[in-house]
């Protein structure tokens, strides 16, 4: 591990342990910080850049006090909003659940639960994302089928997963016995997978499920199914064993653990330097394997 915790990272560990601090020291935090001066040196109002940002940004404790966020909620608002949801072309025909739940997480954890068009993707989730095999999905948008199998007999398990992260990030806010309900039905499927492998042969779903990296990307990976289930309260379910057991095994000597993927896209920042133990991942992989016991 490096002598210095980046202090963005220093007000999240405050934040979550809900220690108090004064406006003073929140802005010197943020300041002080080298991964939030890379996260605002550049800027594009392109589609997937704003999404990437948006999503790092999120991830930061009082970020949204920044300019630099406040425009980059203007930009997706205006660019991206709809009657249904989040839409990277802002056509309701290119609606993916995969981009609308991540933007949905990323707002609401910057302040904006109850924005209107926050709470049209929650309306969509809750009326069209299936969270089962064999369930046809009534939503008729064009995108879905041009993009890849969404909604097909076996449901996407990239977008199921972002869109329960999606109701669990916005049910923090309002808690509804319907959205409480879907997130139990979509935990409970994640579990059937013991989060990473495929039903029929045991094998992990996709190339990038067991990478270990931060923050949120398009791909999903153990990290952020491990949160989710965390955030769901479910983290001692024993069908969660074993993706603890195989991130203890990559855990180092000295008790982290290593960024081994970064994902490539404009936009996207790696908060830990890939190859090197990740005071990130390694906070964050601690927090939740605590309460795994």
């Amino acid at each position: 591990m490096k002598n210095f915790m980046d202090t963005a990272l220093e007000l999240r560990i405050k934040f979550e342990n809900n220690e108090p601090l004064t406006e003073d020291e929140i802005k010197n935090f943020l300041e002080k910080s080298f991964l939030l001066k890379k996260l605002t040196s550049d800027f594009s109002d392109e589609p997937l850049f704003l999404v990437w940002r948006v999503i790092a940004l999120s991830e930061i404790p009082h970020s949204n006090k920044l300019e630099y966020t406040q425009n980059i909620i203007r930009k997706i608002l205006h660019k991206m909003g709809t009657a249904y949801g989040f839409i990277l072309t802002g056509e309701a025909d290119y609606l993916l659940p995969c981009y609308n739940a991540m933007l949905i997480s990323a707002l609401c954890k910057l302040g904006l639960p109850e924005n209107e068009i926050v709470k049209n993707g929650i309306s969509w989730i809750m009326e069209y994302q299936v969270f089962a095999r064999n369930k046809v999905c009534n939503w008729r948008g064009t995108g879905i089928k041009k993009y890849g199998g969404c909604f097909k007999t076996v449901p996407c398990y990239i977008g199921l997963a972002k869109a329960l992260k999606a109701l669990i990030n916005y049910n923090k806010y309002h808690r509804k016995n319907l959205i409480q309900n879907k997130i139990d039905i979509g935990i409970e499927y994640l579990l059937k997978h013991h989060l990473y492998k495929r039903l029929s042969n045991g094998e992990p779903i996709t190339k990038h499920i067991l990478d270990i990296a931060f923050p949120e990307s398009y791909n999903l990976n153990i990290v952020e199914l491990l949160d989710i289930v965390y955030s769901a309260g479910k983290i001692n379910d024993e069908r969660v064993n074993e993706a603890v057991d195989y991130l203890n095994s990559k855990r180092q000597k000295n008790g982290g653990w290593k960024t081994n993927y970064v994902y490539k896209s404009k936009g996207y920042v790696s908060f830990d330097a890939r190859g090197q133990i990740g005071e990130w991942v390694t906070y964050l992989l601690e927090k939740i394997l605590s309460k795994n016991k």
